[in-house]
């Protein structure tokens, strides 16, 4: 049996500069019940945040291993627990694959996706041994409708974010149940944020230039006027996620916004349709024997 998080519940959010960090974090501690524990890599990005007795703001570098270890310590001497790691530290990279060199793509896989390992693997031993014993808490991976669909022009932030949700899927099949750690995939779609402006765009490849482009046409999506009007509240959002957490059915997944449930949906039935059609191609190669012998990995 599940417990849900405490009603003072701490939270953990990394990446509170701006964005769904800043938005979560400003909700939270206008709730005046929840203690919040905002990060970002420079102290002063948090001056948005009222001081108080249920406010931590620490910097954070989420590629410092000395970092983490220094935030994580901070937030149990001042609260003496975590219920609630938000995994929001990221940002965007467009360009094309053959063009973006490899220390920008190795730069964001070290922020997007080893930031979030590293945080989980500080914060899983604090739910398990320093929480009360069966109180755990919830992991919250701050994803993307692109941690689960790849559209062109950013395949290093896509390969960040299915990452992620690989390291999520297995790593939350490893938790005990008596432990009480779930986890969470938030997958928003279009929000209006920040995250559209601060989009990294890496050097293109000559190949790749034609207007006519799939990666020309998303960046011309992206940067035409008044296009984030369509886009989800970033309020909302955080609103629809704090109910979540604080109730006691957390889904695995949960897209955020019109277009990623649409589109996750579309991919889904795509994929259905696909393995489908190539079941006898796939099934060919082994008797139903070996399906029954795995039947313990089926959910």
């Amino acid at each position: 049996m599940t417990k849900p998080i405490p009603e003072n519940a701490v939270w953990l959010i990394t990446g509170c500069s701006s964005g769904l960090g800043q938005s979560l974090s400003t909700l939270l501690e206008q709730s005046k019940k929840y203690r919040v524990v905002a990060t970002a890599r420079r102290l002063s990005a948090l001056s948005y945040l009222p001081s108080g007795p249920k406010v931590l703001k620490l910097e954070l570098d989420v590629t410092s291993q000395a970092s983490i270890s220094a935030a994580v310590a901070a937030a149990v001497e001042k609260f003496g627990r975590i219920d609630v790691l938000v995994n929001n530290a990221g940002y965007g990279l467009m360009g094309d694959a053959e063009g973006t060199p490899d220390a920008a793509a190795r730069q964001i896989m070290d922020t997007n996706f080893w930031g979030a390992v590293d945080m989980t693997k500080a914060v899983l031993p604090v739910f398990r041994d320093v929480n009360p014993a069966g109180e755990g808490g919830v992991v919250v991976m701050v994803s993307s409708m692109g941690g689960f669909i790849g559209f062109p022009g950013s395949t290093y932030y896509h390969a960040s974010k299915f990452a992620m949700e690989g390291f999520t899927e297995s790593v939350s099949k490893e938790m005990f149940p008596e432990w009480n750690i779930r986890f969470l995939i938030l997958e928003p779609g279009g929000v209006k944020t920040g995250y559209a402006s601060g989009i990294r765009y890496s050097e293109r490849h000559p190949a790749y230039l034609d207007p006519k482009g799939p990666t020309n046409q998303l960046i011309a999506y992206i940067q035409t006027p008044g296009v984030q009007d369509a886009w989800g509240d970033a309020g909302l959002v955080v609103k629809a996620l704090v109910k979540v957490v604080a109730s006691n059915d957390i889904p695995f997944r949960l897209p955020m916004g019109s277009d990623a449930w649409g589109l996750m949906k579309a991919e889904i039935q795509g994929i259905d349709k696909e393995l489908d059609k190539w079941k006898s191609v796939s099934e060919s190669s082994s008797g139903r024997e070996q399906m029954e012998s795995v039947n313990f990995l089926e959910k």
